[in-house]
């Protein structure tokens, strides 16, 4: 058996100075992403967008659909690699896919979600994909603030008026 190399780069948080990798999510990473997963199931995140980013890992990623991605921010750890932070995104339509993103609370406001959004917009780029839209709580104003950072552009959902859409349009 022999196990594919999958090229990491390196950052520091600014704040805590601790050194995090950002790769691309393979299936091996099962484990680690549902130990993630229900790290933030436990945390009582938004049980909407968890479930959007589960469904993207696991039913997407994991199992290699066609033009689906995903990233995980890891923390080297004395146990082993730890995700704190992942992204995803699965096609949506002809030229475009819906994304994820969580981040584990100890890494919060720590540029994480910055350095992974980067990661997945310059992926979805290559890729061809054209729009990029993902829903979150109108409440998340640190997700707001990065979305709108990014050049995303935020519209109310008519269906729930307690959630907003991210929509990016890729050129």
């Amino acid at each position: 058996m022999t196990i594919a190399w999958l090229a990491r780069r390196w950052y520091y948080t600014p704040k805590s100075r601790r050194a995090y990798s950002v790769r691309q999510v393979s299936p091996g990473d099962r484990r680690v992403l549902a130990e993630f997963m229900m790290e933030i199931d436990a945390a009582g995140r938004d049980t909407a967008e968890y479930a959007d980013l589960a469904t993207m890992l696991f039913d997407h990623v994991i199992v290699n659909t066609v033009g689906a991605a995903a990233f995980a921010a890891l923390e080297n750890t004395a146990d082993g690699d730890r995700v704190i932070g992942v992204c995803a995104y699965a096609p949506s339509g002809p030229d475009g896919a819906d994304f994820a993103i969580a981040v584990a609370n100890s890494h919060r406001e720590e540029q994480v979600g910055r350095t992974l959004m980067s990661t997945l917009l310059r992926h979805a780029k290559r890729a061809g994909v054209r729009r990029l839209t993902g829903e979150m709580l109108w409440s998340n104003r640190p997700m707001q603030m990065l979305g709108t950072a990014m050049g995303f552009s935020l519209q109310s959902l008519l269906r729930d008026r307690n959630r907003r859409l991210l929509v990016l349009d890729i050129k």
